[in-house]
């Protein structure tokens, strides 16, 4: 708030005070209009007037005075006098104002008034309810992404209001930085010039000591910037609580997951409470329904994590959810979900380039083994994979339309029409996996398939390393711990360990593009290639690189037992399982995804061919209009119930369908016209559940970094307001001490009267 200054609603009779003057100019003429007359006593009186003169002068001094301020007074009375704090009183001109609303899950805290929310609600009808005619008004969501309430400003605040009794929070923690930035951006667009920004929040820690001063000072120098300066308003909704426990996260391998295959699931809970549980209730749900119940022991401010195992009956898409049954006083953390697509079959196409008719000779016999190892052993079970073992020669186009995942295993070369099939089979989804092996073409590989970078290769096959004789030196996998999904299976010890296996033999992995790093640096870096594991000699085993909506990882050795001793070790299944799986997995856009990030399906264009396509789940089927037209509309079904339809894009010989509005935390359910489900679930992380807000130094601190204003309640600020746009009227006080003064001038005029005489 601004010093205050003086102004007048009538100015004008302002100026009277000037009748001040009267009172002076009478006891002037006064003073002079008088004549000596002599006596004969006047000597006797001398004595007492030189006694008496200060005296005298004084009270009429006083008199003076009072008769002065008294028509002084009666002109600043009928002036009406009034106190403001900015120059010009701004009335009952139109503002555009923005209200910067957190919806976020921290505001669903329940206290004595109700909720946080609830009573951001009334504040902000309070606070724009109250607006002048002819405003125009923006509300900015703050929760998950800062989201606008209508597409543009509007100028009827009833309709705002209309719509924010609606509203509902409980959506993903907030981004400030991003919700300020927005809401500065709509003001500075705005028509009136009278501009407000406020901001009604909890005014959560976790919201705003990550953003520190630097986005408050930020802040103030964009708002200073503007060219019509807002006025910044804080408005702090809601008081510390205590005593919170949230699910903070759901973990489970990353790769593909087949028809009764087991899926350990960890569910990691949070105490955010100085008071021990010590048995909170757990329960895992699969689709609704309740799967499994545990009880967990949570220290003061600790965490605990307890494993769900589960199985899946059907292919398709699935959901689970962990909830902790407990009394806090946020309930929206208490549940955590995870989407999973299950598989009813992968289906890999084994392209071999050294085939035998020997046992385990040819160069994609262990491959089979691994990928299928119920098959071979003829076990009731069934394998998530099934394999095709072709050559050369009888790859082609019609077997990439019901493959996933190819394997080049030691293929000398292909002719351009196996290429170009394959290179449109890598960029319309599927996966390619390219071994190494002592048929390979060198140059052909260089030439054709990284083709300087632009190719299917992450990078060129380089030198041959090692030697196959026991005189060779031969290398090992570097031990460390794992970020690839296809590998983090092996960061726990119980499941092998790759540094075991001697490489006798391999090649160098080079990058051989105009962009290209040394190998043993970071390759292919402008590319996007990824090395997935490397060998003690510094040279990579396993890279990986996205290319259109596929994957290409190669190996630098080949996948038999002739250049290395990795089929033979026990991890040599499991390696191979989670490396096809994974790869399989990774293709299909992310069902699992933060709040604000868009849920992408992908579906077969079904105009294309009447043969299924293996490079979808069953869950992505695909679609057609009843029409018969290759379009699409799905239906979407949001955590709060409502439903969307959306429709569906062409990509590439694929389908596309994207759903951005996915700010609030929870199941999204996409429903094809087949009537096929595929679930997403947008979770937000869990930095509100601390409940802790900031206290009235830091947000007095906040408010003084970021230029703005403080208040404690929408009252306050409306009084503000008020005071800002008209100011206090004082004259009530000034017509006060005007009868003051007239009293005091009769009471005077007596008094030095009577001493007079």
């Amino acid at each position: 708030m601004k010093e205050d200054d003086l102004t007048f609603l009538n100015q004008a009779l302002a100026f009277g005070a000037v009748a001040f003057l009267i009172p002076l100019i009478i006891h002037i003429l006064n003073r002079s209009r008088f004549r000596t007359v002599e006596w004969g006593a006047m000597h006797l009186l001398e004595s007492v007037i030189k006694v008496n003169h200060k005296r005298f002068h004084l009270e009429q001094l006083i008199l003076l005075l009072v008769r002065c301020a008294i028509p002084v007074l009666l002109a600043l009375c009928l002036a009406r006098p009034v106190l403001t704090g900015s120059r010009l009183l701004e009335g009952d001109a139109p503002v555009s104002v923005v209200v910067l609303l957190d919806n976020s899950y921290s505001m669903d805290v329940v206290g004595r008034t109700g909720s946080r929310f609830e009573n951001a609600i009334d504040a902000a009808c309070a606070i724009i309810g109250a607006t002048s005619r002819g405003s125009e008004v923006a509300v900015i969501q703050t929760g998950g992404r800062p989201t606008p309430l209508f597409d543009q400003p509007v100028f009827d605040p009833e309709a705002v209001v209309r719509r924010l009794k609606q509203l509902q929070a409980g959506y993903g923690a907030s981004d400030m930085q991003s919700a300020l930035d927005e809401a500065l951006t709509t003001l500075s667009d705005m028509s009136n010039s009278r501009r407000e920004l406020i901001v009604i929040s909890d005014f959560q820690s976790a919201d705003w000591d990550v953003a520190g001063t630097d986005v408050a000072d930020s802040i103030r120098q964009q708002a200073d910037a503007m060219d019509i300066k807002p006025v910044l308003t804080l408005l702090p909704i809601g008081e510390s609580a205590s005593g919170n426990i949230s699910v903070d996260s759901l973990d489970f391998p990353a790769r593909a997951l087949g028809v009764g295959h087991r899926l350990d699931v960890r569910a990691n809970l949070r105490n955010h409470s100085s008071i021990a549980q010590d048995t909170a209730r757990v329960i895992m749900r699969i689709d609704g329904a309740e799967h499994l119940v545990s009880q967990v022991a949570l220290t003061p401010n600790g965490s605990t994590q307890t494993l769900f195992p589960c199985t899946f009956d059907s292919p398709g898409s699935h959901v689970m959810e962990v909830e902790v049954v407990t009394d806090d006083p946020l309930v929206t953390d208490n549940r955590f979900a995870a989407a999973v697509t299950v598989w009813d079959s992968i289906n890999v196409l084994l392209v071999d380039g050294d085939p035998s008719s020997q046992p385990l000779q040819s160069e994609t016999d262990f491959l089979s083994v691994a990928l299928t190892p119920y098959t071979f052993g003829r076990v009731r079970l069934s394998d998530l994979v099934e394999t095709q073992t072709v050559t050369v020669k009888d790859f082609g186009e019609d077997l990439l339309k019901t493959a996933r995942v190819v394997v080049l295993a030691n293929v000398s070369k292909l002719d351009d029409a196996q290429l170009e099939a394959l290179s449109v089979f890598v960029h319309n989804g599927g996966a390619l996996l390219v071994c190494a092996g002592n048929r390979i073409d060198l140059n052909w590989y260089r030439e054709h398939m990284f083709s300087g970078g632009t190719g299917l290769l992450p990078l060129a096959f380089g030198s041959p390393r090692g030697q196959i004789d026991d005189k060779g030196k031969s290398a090992r996998v570097v031990a460390q711990h794992f970020d690839h999904p296809a590998l983090e299976f092996f960061n726990e010890a119980a499941n092998g360990d790759l540094s075991t296996a001697e490489i006798r033999q391999w090649y160098e992995l080079v990058d051989e593009s105009s962009d290209g790093d040394d190998v043993k640096g970071n390759p292919g870096h402008e590319r996007d290639v990824i090395v997935m594991a490397r060998l003690d000699t510094g040279d990579p085993l396993l890279v990986e690189r996205r290319l259109g909506d596929g994957v290409v990882v190669q190996m630098s050795t080949a996948c038999d037992a002739d250049w290395s001793d990795v089929p033979m070790r026990p991890f040599f299944v499991p390696l191979v399982q989670q490396l096809i799986t994974t790869m399989a997995s990774q293709i299909s856009p992310p069902r699992n995804i933060a709040t604000g990030e868009p849920a992408v399906a992908l579906f077969a264009h079904a105009a294309i061919s009447s043969v299924p396509n293996n490079n979808v789940s069953a869950s992505e089927a695909a679609i057609e209009d009843a029409d018969g037209s290759d379009g699409a509309t799905l239906s979407v079904v949001t955590p709060d119930g409502s439903r969307q339809t959306l429709s569906s894009l062409p990509q590439g010989t694929m389908r596309l369908a994207r759903f951005d509005g996915t700010q609030r935390p929870g199941i999204y359910t996409m429903t094809t016209p087949s009537s096929d489900a595929i679930h997403f679930v947008a979770e937000t992380s869990r930095s509100e559940s601390e409940l802790d807000v900031l206290d009235d130094p830091r947000l007095t601190t906040l408010g003084k970094n970021m230029g703005a204003e403080v208040v404690k309640s929408p009252a306050q600020y409306l009084d503000r307001d008020r005071l800002r746009r008209h100011g206090q009227e004082i004259w009530r006080y000034v017509l006060t001490a005007l009868l003051a003064f007239m009293f005091l001038e009769l009471v005077l005029q007596q008094r030095f009267a009577r001493v007079r005489t």
